[in-house]
């Protein structure tokens, strides 16, 4: 009787809290929408499709574009080209149009990645994951201000059920999404290269290549240079950046050795436990590489630990036991609560962990019953 309760009481208490938060983003929307990041990546679109697509970081065209829009806010636009293209349709319509149908791109986007990579379970326990994941501040907060990470978030899941249900070109192309930030998702590809997926990291490149491409014949040599720059600057700019270096593992550590070093080792361990574990199904190497993105990730918003969600359920899927079990609860609740990767490092212990005495399983049977 206990193990039927428990569940929906979970629930109930996870979607109270969800609750609370859907009608925080509800208010947000209704009275501040301006100060959102869905603002920022507008008046980024609208730069480029009123003042031509070299002018992306023109600081006076974005000016002109926030008063144009009668917001005494000017945040800098600290996003590659890809975001402001993919924003592009949004931006074309009127402010309130183009942010009530991007509130629906976030839900649809946070339902797929929920619907997709959530561990195969009743009902009740999968409406649990999702009340749960909504009710999380870094998720909640993502969606209240429209930040593109449950964009990201998705496309990343759509790859593994693409990969699953065996169209590894097809998953490629659809992670080469990731461009749109891409330090949340950046090892994923190699991490699936190393998994023996080189169709979908060839799918990936192709992808990618084509959005190089096309920055080059927008914005040009200088234009990449100007971004590079502004991101380079991001570590130094707290106020005028609003970005959190503290928030990362090479934060902690600066911006010299120490911290390439750590990135360093952080890659090869993601690298080398993606390789001993190849055999063990695709939701390993993703995961990992989710992880492992967001640990050498320069500098961070706290709502982009929301990416966690499906490297999470991925992992559970995995069917650990043991310490590695219980580290990675410990380690992804706790970065999904307290909004920093820095407690992935628990995670990783738990990988490490089950290496010495193998403890995870796999779900092989049922993961293309999504």
């Amino acid at each position: 009787m206990l193990t039927k309760r428990l569940p929906l009481a979970v629930l109930v208490l996870t979607g109270a809290l969800a609750l609370r938060n859907l009608v925080g983003m509800a208010n947000f929307a209704l009275h501040r929408a301006l100060e959102g990041d869905f603002a920022v990546y507008y008046i980024f679109a609208r730069v480029g499709i009123a003042h031509g697509w070299g002018s992306l970081y023109d600081y006076a065209a974005m000016r002109q574009e926030w008063l144009a829009l009668g917001s005494l806010f000017l945040y800098p636009a600290l996003y590659p080209p890809p975001l402001a293209w993919f924003v592009a349709p949004f931006a074309a319509l009127p402010f309130a149009m183009g942010y009530a149908l991007w509130n629906v791109l976030l839900a649809a986007s946070l339902l797929v990645t929920w619907w997709l990579t959530v561990p195969p379970s009743s009902r009740l326990v999968r409406l649990g994951h999702l009340a749960f994941a909504i009710a999380l501040p870094s998720v909640g907060f993502g969606l209240l201000l429209g930040q593109v990470v449950i964009v990201v978030a998705a496309a990343v899941s759509i790859c593994w059920w693409l990969l699953q249900h065996q169209r590894p070109l097809a998953a490629g192309l659809v992670l080469s999404l990731i461009a749109l930030k891409p330090q949340l998702a950046l090892i994923v590809p190699v991490a699936l290269l190393v998994a023996g997926q080189w169709r979908a990291f060839l799918g990936w490149a192709a992808g990618s290549l084509v959005m190089l491409g096309a920055a080059l014949a927008t914005i040009g040599i200088s234009g990449l240079e100007t971004y590079a720059i502004l991101l380079a600057a991001s570590s130094h700019y707290l106020g005028a950046m609003m970005v959190y270096p503290q928030l990362t593992l090479p934060g902690l550590l600066g911006t010299g050795s120490a911290a390439a070093l750590v990135q360093g080792l952080v890659i090869a361990l993601t690298l080398g436990l993606v390789w001993r574990r190849r055999g063990a199904g695709l939701e390993f190497p993703v995961a990992a590489g989710l992880c492992a993105s967001l640990l050498i990730a320069s500098f961070l918003h706290p709502q982009d630990v929301a990416v966690l969600l499906p490297a999470g359920w991925l992992w559970l899927r995995t069917v650990p036991r043991g310490a590695e079990r219980v580290l990675g609860l410990t380690g992804f609740v706790a970065s999904l609560l307290l909004t920093t990767p820095l407690p992935l490092v628990l995670v990783f212990a738990g990988w490490v962990a089950g290496e010495a005495k193998p403890a995870y399983g796999t779900a092989a049977g049922v993961l293309v019953k999504t």
